[in-house]
């Protein structure tokens, strides 16, 4: 015992003489000064995410090179000589051989570690493969997590010039849209995402707030002329990084560029892309380089749903439209945009119409698909309805039929365009007190709106009030419960259920049914809801009671029963079910996004009306 202890006291006496006690504070002190610096000019300079790991990696690696350079070596006058040369380990030399065989085994240990972390965090292109090569590991790991829904972060903007962010702002805005357009993908809308610009949150709690498989972080550098987009996914329930890549193309070329990063993200999540959403994807319609520059500010300005931001805003659309007569995107956004100014001088409020009209009608020439036209078009028909009788005939608008028009209801446009959840964030901000006042099944309709675009918190807090008030409002229990099981919480859905039997005076054996609800969600979560919820839709239908198609298939993939719920939602499609509008937007439906079936259902609901407008001449 004795021995060993003096052994032990002999090695550290020989630690201190060889200096590795200083060499190990220095190195770490040198490593701490060099992360924090990297950590800093990296991304300055847009380098990809997993550069600063890899630098990371190599500090951790190069500590026991300079252990093991300690041990051997000593800093002498004479110059860097061997320790062994200087003095003997107490006249026995040959102890130092296990010490140097403990430190060479250390060291061989640490690469192996650090060999295994950089095959595991490093993308393709460090291995030499470019993004169309084999799949990497984390390409591997993506598509064994199976991704059906994603969050894109507001990127973040390393320009030079603080004014630029309207530019990142715009790019995000673009891959979004255009992962939007993957029937096999549910995607979080921009207007949800931007409550998390600027905070702090980690990626696990995003994914679990908004029920996505994983997350896209991203930032923009524009500089000399150049734009480089970096970006990453990320699993949401462990924070893994499972790819990186950065893609960089000319200023004059930044539409391109979008479609690159989006179909890069499509393309590492394994999405399964029809043939018309590949060509939507690689298609890329020439635009002045003038013209999309102004239409990003005005996209940026308008955002801040200011009455100063929406008409500055306007001039923005106006110099697009006037730099490139061909670019639709910006007759949708001036048309849009002249609908949300306030005004209450009829001859203004006529002028606006009427080019509002005018810019619409542009858009769907230019893009016969335009849902953003037709959402404009159908507020439009709204508005002219509404105040030609306030204004008294004052409100004349000439160019459009718009009694010939199919146009999309306001949920179907609140769900499928930017126009719509903007015209709503707007509405709601406007008239707060006014909807609060309203009756229980515009409150339900408004709450509906909001749950569609992704503001489930706000549509939770209405409902309760609405229920308060009038706890007999079927319509408004209904969609609460069914908000809380979208956001996975079964618990306080089966608490709602109690709750409403209650306050309507239930019979005894209703309520019994309902403790059961809670007693199969406290024993089997998610399953014992389901399980319970089909139970109760299939002995509605045995009664001959009116039930939903559009439940049951909900019901049917709570509890595995796939090919059944596909085919409910093929009956609630040929019956026009508005409950299908759910499809994009509810978790509920992510186990069987990638079905053909599924995606054949929601390519119908997404059918927005393609007729022409027509034009008659001004009288």
């Amino acid at each position: 015992m004795s021995e060993s202890a003096s052994k032990f006291r002999l090695f550290l006496a020989e630690l201190r003489r060889r200096h590795v006690g200083r060499v190990a504070i220095a190195y770490g002190a040198v490593a701490f000064v060099l992360l924090e610096a990297s950590d800093i000019v990296l991304p300055a300079f847009g380098a990809p995410e997993w550069v600063l790991r890899l630098v990371v990696l190599i500090t951790f690696l190069c500590l026991p090179v300079a252990l093991v350079l300690a041990w051997v070596y000593e800093l002498t006058p004479q110059g860097i000589r061997r320790t062994e040369d200087i003095g003997s380990y107490h006249g026995r030399p040959g102890r130092v051989l296990p010490r140097l065989a403990l430190l060479a085994v250390i060291l061989v240990t640490a690469l192996g570690a650090g060999w295994w972390l950089v095959r595991m965090t490093v993308p393709e292109e460090m291995a030499g493969q470019g993004p169309e090569g084999s799949a990497p590991v984390a390409a591997a790991s993506a598509e064994r997590l199976n991704i059906t829904s994603l969050a894109v972060l507001p990127f973040e903007s390393y320009s030079a010039e603080s004014e630029q962010d309207y530019f990142t702002a715009g790019m995000h805005e673009a891959v979004i849209a255009q992962l939007s357009q993957i029937a096999s993908l549910r995607v979080v809308s921009r207007t949800t995402m931007m409550q998390y610009a600027g905070m702090v949150t980690s990626v696990p709690e995003i994914s679990q707030r908004l029920g996505v498989d994983a997350v896209v972080e991203g930032s923009v550098l524009r500089a000399e002329g150049r734009v480089r987009i970096t970006v990453q996914l990320i699993d949401g329930a462990t924070d893994l990084h499972l790819w990186s890549n950065s893609y960089e193309r000319e200023l004059t070329d930044v539409i391109t560029l979008q479609n690159e990063v989006a179909q890069a993200i499509a393309r590492e999540i394994r999405a399964e892309l029809t043939p018309e959403e590949e060509t939507r994807l690689a298609h890329v319609t020439p635009v002045e380089p003038t013209a999309h520059e102004a239409y990003m500010k005005g996209r940026y300005e308008q955002s801040k749903g200011t009455p100063e931001g929406i008409r500055e805003a306007i001039r923005h659309y106006e110099v697009a439209v006037a730099e490139d007569s061909s670019f639709a995107p910006a007759y949708e956004a001036l048309a849009g945009s002249q609908l949300m100014v306030e005004t209450s001088d009829p001859e203004e409020t006529t002028w606006r119409l009427t080019s509002a009209v005018e810019n619409a009608e542009r858009a769907a020439e230019l893009d016969p698909a335009s849902a953003e036209a037709h959402a404009i078009l159908s507020e439009v028909q709204k508005r002219v309805a509404v105040l030609t009788d306030s204004l008294a005939g004052e409100l004349k608008i000439v160019g459009l039929e718009l009694d010939s028009l199919g146009v999309p209801n306001e949920e179907w446009i609140a769900v499928f365009t930017d126009f719509g959840r903007e015209m709503e964030q707007l509405t709601l901000t406007r008239q707060a007190d006014k909807i609060k006042m309203a009756a229980p099944s515009e409150q339900v309709v408004t709450a509906r709106k909001l749950a569609l675009t992704g503001k489930s918190d706000d549509a939770i807090e209405g409902l309760e009030q609405t229920v308060e008030a009038d706890p007999t409002h079927s319509p408004a229990w209904d969609l609460l419960e069914r908000l809380h099981v979208a956001r996975g919480e079964y618990a306080e859905a089966a608490a709602v259920r109690r709750e409403r039997l209650l306050a309507t005076g239930a019979r005894d054996e209703e309520l019994a049914a309902a403790a059961e609800l809670e007693e199969a969600v406290r024993d089997k979560s998610a399953a014992g809801y389901w399980e319970w919820k089909l139970q109760d839709i299939e002995a509605k239908d045995a009664r001959g009671e009116s039930i939903s198609h559009v439940d049951y298939a909900a019901a049917c993939i709570g509890v595995g029963r796939h090919e059944e719920a596909l085919d409910r939602l093929e009956l609630a499609a040929r019956e026009n079910d508005r409950k299908l509008l759910q499809l994009p937007v509810d978790p509920v439906w992510d186990p069987i996004r990638r079905e053909p079936r599924f995606r054949a259902v929601l390519a119908q609901v997404r059918q927005a009306p393609q007729r022409p407008p027509k034009r008659r001449r001004p009288r």
